[in-house]
């Protein structure tokens, strides 16, 4: 996995428009792009494209994107 294919993941996922930037460093919190129900959302996603669980304290310890990332490619490893 690498950060693009990811990045394009989630922004299908939690219906980002491609014009929007992107921080990946940012508050998941701050973002308003992010809810309770969009972090249901990214576990969908773990399970249907990348074959992994995350649990709702792994999701809620990721306070970034990066954060979410770094999780998912230790699934992954």
């Amino acid at each position: 996995m690498n950060w693009k294919d990811f990045e394009s993941n989630v922004r299908e996922t939690l219906e980002i428009e491609d014009n929007v930037i992107i921080d990946k460093n940012e508050l998941l919190e701050d973002s308003e792009y992010w809810s309770s129900m969009h972090a249901l959302l990214i576990m969908a996603l773990a399970e249907s494209e990348y074959n992994i669980s995350i649990t709702g304290e792994e999701l809620r310890n990721s306070k970034t994107l990066q954060d979410l990332y770094n999780l998912f490619e230790s699934k992954l490893s």
